[in-house]
């Protein structure tokens, strides 16, 4: 065997490997084009050639997200879909009534009563114009 090297030094630069790069697509929102002829997938807003790995990990992660938010639309929906305006004045009456601690007071005379005196109901335009003609009285006087 030779100790010697020998004169002539075979090149090996077939391949080289540069990791300083960054990926080629830096596009915030991307959406895919996936060539099926050719077995691509790029970037439709910039045409880069993306790697079908990343792509597909992305279109996952979208499709967690998306469903988060179809889920927060749906308990949105729920929400509206029980939301009755005619209530509101009830609950809030619910609401100060809770433990006794407040009594309504009556509008006209100024005096409190608890919900139990109530012992009966009248129409709303007989109502309506009993209001209408107690304002009236209270603009004369």
């Amino acid at each position: 065997m030779s100790d010697r090297l020998p004169d002539k030094l075979v090149s090996l630069d077939q391949v080289r490997i540069n990791r300083g790069l960054e990926k080629i697509c830096q596009c915030q929102k991307r959406n895919f084009v996936i060539d099926t002829t050719n077995r691509r997938v790029t970037c439709s807003s910039c045409g880069a050639v993306v790697d079908p790995y990343d792509a597909l990990l992305e279109i996952a992660e979208k499709r967690e997200e998306m469903e988060k938010q179809v889920q927060q639309l749906l308990n949105q929906k729920r929400q509206i879909a029980s939301y009755k305006p005619h209530l509101t004045v009830i609950k809030e009456i619910e609401k100060r009534y809770r433990g006794r601690k407040m009594v309504p007071i009556c509008p006209r005379c100024n005096e409190p009563f608890y919900f139990e005196e109530i012992s009966s109901w009248s129409g709303k335009p007989y109502a309506d114009a009993r209001i209408k003609r107690f304002i009236e009285s209270q603009k004369e006087s």
